[in-house]
């Protein structure tokens, strides 16, 4: 073979790589930046100048470096249509549309629920007690994903006079329910109290304690803060 159809070859053979190179630069993959857990929700409604209707969304949210590092690139280079989703596992809406495109107010479906909510925190009757809760020195939460009612709660707390240290538990559907069930199990609150705000009136009318104050952030906020399948645990005192 001749020198001429050598260069000849290895100047294809270049051109090759440099194509591949090209179309591997050129592919595009999907991004997703996940918030976990966000609060303090907002959002605004404007009219532009078409008279198209906009919204603006503005959330807070814990974040470690690695998701705002991939936030701050996604918004640095170029990118297409950018999309977002946001849900909650606790909440049920009140409306539907209907093929008509008119809206539709499910206020039926509304009260079933919470009927359904009731039903499910009075699961565990309450104990029959004859003290009144002074203090909570001690709240420990756990989640047990095969369990029909995977959120539970134990409580110990003192009762009113003597001092005498008392443990009761708790579970419901969700974190919410396992409070409200533990707080009647205690005698907290009577029978027949069962909903949230009643509850949270109780715990902040006892004794403060940080093992008090988890039970009323459940209630605020609906969750246990902890890894499903794992358990929270607060040492005793206090």
């Amino acid at each position: 073979m001749s020198t001429k159809e050598e260069e000849a070859k290895k100047g294809k053979g270049k051109g090759k790589s440099k194509e591949v190179a090209a179309v591997e630069v050129m592919k595009t993959l999907r991004v997703d930046v996940h918030f976990p857990k966000i609060s303090d929700l907002k959002q605004a409604i404007s009219l532009d100048t078409d008279g198209r209707l906009f919204i603006k969304i503005q959330f807070t949210a814990p974040v470690d470096q690695f998701e705002l590092f991939r936030l701050s690139n996604l918004l640095n280079q170029p990118h297409g249509a950018l999309y977002a989703t946001i849900g909650s596992p606790q909440s049920a809406m009140d409306f539907k549309f209907t093929e008509d495109g008119r809206v539709e107010i499910l206020k039926a479906q509304v009260k079933a629920e919470k009927a359904m909510a009731k039903t499910a925190a009075l699961a565990d009757p309450p104990a029959a007690v004859n003290w009144k809760v002074a203090k909570v020195h001690n709240t420990t939460f756990n989640h047990i994903p095969e369990d029909p009612r995977p959120y539970g709660v134990m409580i110990e707390f003192a009762v009113e006079g003597s001092g005498e240290l008392k443990t009761a538990a708790g579970r419901g559907k969700d974190p919410t329910q396992a409070v409200i069930s533990g707080a009647r199990n205690c005698g907290i609150v009577t029978a027949d109290i069962m909903e949230p705000f009643e509850i949270r009136a109780a715990l902040e009318a006892l004794e403060p304690s940080p093992a008090n104050y988890k039970l009323i952030r459940v209630i605020d906020v609906g969750t246990f803060e902890i890894e499903p399948g794992g358990e929270d645990t607060e040492k005793k005192g206090g």
